[in-house]
């Protein structure tokens, strides 16, 4: 044997024995070994490739893409460089480049479950749920001990509202892996949305058993108590899951709603989560679950106004959801304009071809923005958005710059009796009917219709709320 081959072989060992610490989790000790090796000899790619791979799992994105990149320079053939390239450019926010690593990774080797997996999370991430599910599809015929691949395709069959066919496959990974945390977490989820909250708790419970600080499941397990009338574990649970990660500004709010204080809006965070995983059941769980009717009686308010315009030049969907409020005033409206704080409600929004322009946005933050011109708009419409805003003020002073005079504002609120406004048990807002009168006034509307409707029908007692119609007055 050659001198350069003596030392290759030596080499190749100090990474077999730092690949063996590394898969025993002795990050320290797999480094060293590594490190000794790029001593020697600087180019070594499985040395480079399985330090950024360390890089990668302590947090240094940036750190293993540069050690994986030169792998790649040394050895651009190999498939698994490319796809824990692909997932530090991910880690990175770099989704475009690290969906091309990761089909470079199955050009080399079609079959890397790996990479279809990866693939298959970017493609869920941008909204390709199809796709995405057939990456994970290949992941697990690839490799049908995959555990990982296998709770990656329940995420995006339970996006897809295949509740049954997601929790099969939760089961398949915990068949495979019962110690997977976020598989169960993620079980509980499923369950609870096939209306299974006793085993939804349970399912919970197993994930923070197994990983005691998952702030995730904590806040997942206070929601189903409190779905189940348990209000003081659903607290603890939160105040646990608000001490893991204080930043979490959606659990004081629903701390807020359970302990009787009332905060002056939802989080952005929680209202953007609550839709965006809401979405893909949205439209069928209002009409067939909550026997929701706000659009067609917005509609029906404007119409049984004696002197209401025939049509609308151009109207605003304020906090547009899916759609539904457009699609009940399409006949009416020229060009319309939509509002939403969740980018998949858009998406679905968009798909229904009712609006001109779609804007991801805080519906108050854009009444108030440069996009907004006085005088813009004839009608503005919002089908149950107030009942995530607390204080309505600044929105109504808003909304009248924004119509022209004589132009209508019309929406719906749940009904308090007594006071301006408070945050509900529900985690959603009331506002009173001497609040609205006193904002209507302030702000040069006239109101128009003010009728008692039922909102929505939850565990088959009705929520009762109220529809107005005002009208901007010069």
């Amino acid at each position: 044997m050659s001198e350069d081959a003596g030392q290759d072989a030596r080499l190749d060992g100090l990474v077999q024995e730092g690949l063996r610490a590394h898969q025993a989790g002795n990050l320290e000790q797999a480094e060293a070994g590594y490190g000794k090796v790029l001593e020697r000899n600087p180019d070594h790619a499985d040395a480079n490739h399985f330090l950024g791979v360390i890089a990668f799992q302590v947090g240094m994105a940036e750190q293993s893409l540069d050690l994986i990149a030169k792998a790649i320079s040394i050895s651009p053939e190999k498939a698994i460089y490319h796809c824990n390239l692909g997932n530090s450019l991910q880690a990175l926010g770099r989704s475009e480049d690290a969906m091309a690593s990761h089909r470079q990774a199955l050009s080399l080797s079609p079959n890397l479950s790996t990479s279809h997996n990866s693939l298959g999370v970017l493609l869920q991430e941008q909204g390709h749920l199809e796709d995405a599910l057939a990456s994970f599809e290949k992941a697990v015929t690839g490799n049908p001990d995959y555990a990982e691949a296998y709770s990656s395709r329940g995420n995006v069959l339970k996006e897809m509202g295949a509740f049954e066919d997601a929790a099969e496959s939760y089961l398949k990974a915990l068949a495979i892996k019962p110690g997977y945390a976020e598989a169960h977490n993620n079980l509980g989820s499923t369950l609870r949305a096939q209306e299974k909250p006793d085993e939804a708790v349970a399912s919970f419970q197993k994930a923070i058993s197994l990983k005691p600080e998952f702030a995730e499941a904590h806040s997942n397990l206070g929601n189903t108590l409190k779905k189940l009338g348990r209000t003081d574990e659903a607290l603890a649970s939160y105040r646990r899951a608000l001490d893991i990660d204080p930043g979490r500004q959606d659990l004081h709010h629903l701390i807020s709603s359970i302990s009787g204080e009332t905060t002056d809006i939802a989080p952005e965070k929680y209202i953007r989560e609550l839709f965006d995983d809401y979405a893909g059941t949205f439209d069928d769980h209002l009409t067939n679950t909550l026997s929701y009717e706000i659009p067609a009686l917005l509609r029906h308010a404007v119409d049984a106004l004696t002197d209401a315009p025939k049509a609308f030049s151009r109207m605003l969907d304020l906090g547009c959801g899916t759609g539904m409020v457009a699609q009940a005033f399409q006949d009416l409206a020229g060009e319309i304009d939509s509002i939403d704080l969740s980018p998949k409600m858009l998406e679905i929004a968009k798909a229904k071809g009712v609006y001109a322009n779609l804007t991801l946005s805080d519906v108050f933050e854009f009444l108030n923005g440069p996009d907004v011109k006085p005088a813009g708009y004839e009608l503005i419409a919002s089908g149950d958005t107030f009942i995530y805003i607390c204080k309505l003020d600044g929105g109504f002073a808003a909304a009248r710059r924004a119509l022209t005079d004589g132009g209508l504002f019309v929406f719906s609120v749940e009904h308090l009796e007594d006071g301006d406004y408070k945050l509900l048990p529900s985690s959603r807002y009331a506002q009173s009917e001497a609040y609205i009168e006193k904002l209507a006034a302030e702000n040069m509307f006239e109101i128009m219709c003010l009728e008692p409707v039922v909102v929505r029908v939850e565990k088959e007692v009705p929520i009762a709320g109220r529809i107005f119609v005002l009208r901007a007055v010069p």
